[in-house]
């Protein structure tokens, strides 16, 4: 890891960091315009967010989106309104509804925020000829962000739904993918048991 990398690694822990002790007051999801405000993102316990999540906290906007920070694609946090991230001349809001699964939760404090990192094996590098230009070499990316509260665990994953069978996951994914329950985690892949209890 460069030192570069590692800077940009303590910034994104930080980042997370600061999200304990924060009171979430209200959450809003953005999808891309034109889908319209009946846009299912409702599929029980989880929630099809798209573009990201902006947190409304009494600390301040947040926002968890999907970057390509670390490498296509991770979960990511900013401490800045979800506009300076998304296009908002391209993208709208969408939900969630005010009696969703976020209800549990809403005027808790963040208890825990932890982050599961995936290691993916990209390369060798191949021409159209067949000649390799570049050895195989690992990357960790985040995949998912878990926010722990009293009333319970909230997940956000990089991750893309794939219609029209919504239950099944393609990680990571330039989408956003909230979770509720960590059997709805498991089903997407996840088996650390510190992280999906």
């Amino acid at each position: 890891m460069t030192v570069q990398d590692s800077e940009v690694r303590a910034n994104f822990d930080r980042r997370v960091g600061s999200l304990r002790g924060r009171r979430v007051l209200s959450v809003g999801y953005w999808d891309l315009s034109g889908m319209g405000p009946n846009t299912e993102w409702d599929f029980g316990d989880w929630h099809h967010a798209v573009m990201g999540v902006q947190l409304a906290t009494d600390a301040g906007p947040v926002t968890v989106t999907w970057t390509a920070t670390f490498y296509p694609y991770g979960v990511e946090v900013f401490l800045q309104p979800i506009d300076r991230h998304v296009n908002r001349d391209g993208t709208e809001r969408v939900g969630p509804s005010p009696n969703s699964r976020w209800t549990a939760v809403l005027g808790q404090p963040v208890r825990d925020a932890q982050v599961s990192w995936e290691r993916f094996t990209i390369g060798p590098v191949m021409r159209a000829n067949g000649q390799v230009t570049g050895r195989p070499h690992d990357v960790d990316v985040p995949t998912a962000l878990r926010l722990d509260f009293d009333g319970g665990p909230v997940w956000f994953v990089a991750g893309m739904p794939q219609f029209p069978d919504p239950q099944r996951v393609f990680i990571p994914g330039d989408e956003i993918v909230v979770a509720f329950t960590a059997s709805k985690m498991r089903q997407m892949g996840y088996t650390d048991p510190k992280f999906i209890a």
